[in-house]
């Protein structure tokens, strides 16, 4: 199950870019990187994905990389391939831990359809517009809002909105004003990872995200896949468990 929640961390890292224009993924030993083109750490992502095949050499190269070029960027790793060897190279790199997540999965088998009539509020963003609306409602994650994720969505709306692209944005509106998103990404047949979860501020404590999060789960098991994975902060942990979800790994974000 690890290796599952990794590998989808990775493709999701790198998919959209590398079918992006003026985007560039870079692969290593051990490692995969990206630059998206804006100096911005939320894309911008170094993971490291064999901790046995890294080398101080390469992890620097990465890393120079950014910094020659003056980009944000951020390296994340899981617990299992943070051995003391790769934690000195990242302490050679001049890089320190920033932040912690818990990695989860969701057996579908062991979930239950939940039905709401707010449902209806949600629509998959299937349009340069409702893109766009994605986009905003997630810049907001930052004070001030981050234009670079606007950007960013501008630029890989054509990806997303390609005949064969299966990853799904969702936009929750009340009222007809975007107010929360939530992106499902597959990594194969059975499995898909939930990112971009979001609520604008003035909007949250009125289960909004609740029930654009039953919204996704519900889309994900009629959709035939059998397991979701998530990244989790400290405070979602006991939200992620009444669903279903267990805890299997910890990621950590280095800077």
């Amino acid at each position: 199950m690890i290796d599952t929640i990794d590998e989808n961390f990775n493709r999701h890292a790198r998919q959209v870019p590398e079918r992006t224009p003026g985007m560039i993924v870079n692969e290593l030993p051990g490692l995969t990187y990206v630059d998206s083109g804006l100096s911005c750490d939320t894309f911008n992502i170094l993971h490291i994905s064999n901790g046995s095949a890294l080398s101080a050499a390469t992890l620097e190269a990465a890393v120079t990389y950014y910094r020659s070029r003056g980009l944000d960027y951020c390296i994340w790793i899981g617990r299992e391939q943070l051995t003391a060897e790769v934690g000195g190279f990242l302490q050679q790199a001049g890089v320190s831990r920033q932040n912690e997540e818990v990695g989860m999965i969701l057996d579908l088998g062991d979930y239950a359809i939940r039905r709401h009539p707010d449902h209806r509020n949600v629509r998959i963003a299937d349009q340069p517009d409702r893109i766009a609306d994605y986009a905003r409602v997630l810049a907001h994650n930052w004070t001030p809002p981050d234009q670079n994720v606007v950007r960013f969505y501008a630029r890989t709306a054509p990806v997303y909105l390609a005949s064969d692209s299966d990853i799904r944005l969702l936009v929750y509106y009340q009222e007809g004003k975007p107010v929360a998103t939530l992106e499902l990404f597959p990594s194969d047949a059975e499995t898909v990872g939930i990112y971009g979860f979001a609520t604008l501020q003035d909007f949250r404590g009125r289960g909004i995200g609740s029930t654009l999060f039953t919204f996704a789960l519900n889309y994900a098991r009629s959709a035939g896949y059998r397991r979701v994975i998530l990244q989790a902060s400290e405070d979602g942990l006991g939200i992620y468990k009444k669903y279903g979800f267990k805890a299997v790994t910890t990621y950590y974000e280095y800077a």
